[in-house]
């Protein structure tokens, strides 16, 4: 998080891709080609998005280090309010054993 509101933060190249599709993050202004992207806090309200966000990022992370990464991922996904489509992006991130 920068000065100013700005959230860089780093995904998978096909998450960063579905993101800037679907209008929840901007390309980043420096590394475009990349799996970074960028989000503007403008208002107390995108609080909740970036927060959203950061735990998506992180997300594929926990997984690797989880006792239980199916159920991980079952708690989070639901927390968050993953789409079908952002949950079998992050699915990958699943140890092979554990894919379903």
């Amino acid at each position: 998080m920068h000065a100013g509101g700005t959230l860089d933060i780093p995904f998978p190249r096909p998450i960063r891709d579905m993101l800037l599709v679907d209008g929840l993050a901007e390309q980043h202004r420096w590394v475009p080609n990349s799996g970074w992207a960028t989000f503007q806090l403008r208002r107390e309200r995108d609080l909740e998005h970036a927060i959203w966000l950061m735990r998506l990022s992180y997300l594929r992370y926990a997984l690797k280090k989880a006792s239980d990464p199916q159920s991980t991922l079952e708690r989070h996904a639901t927390e968050m309010r993953l789409t079908p489509r952002y949950r079998a992006l992050i699915e990958e991130f699943l140890p092979k054993s554990q894919a379903a």
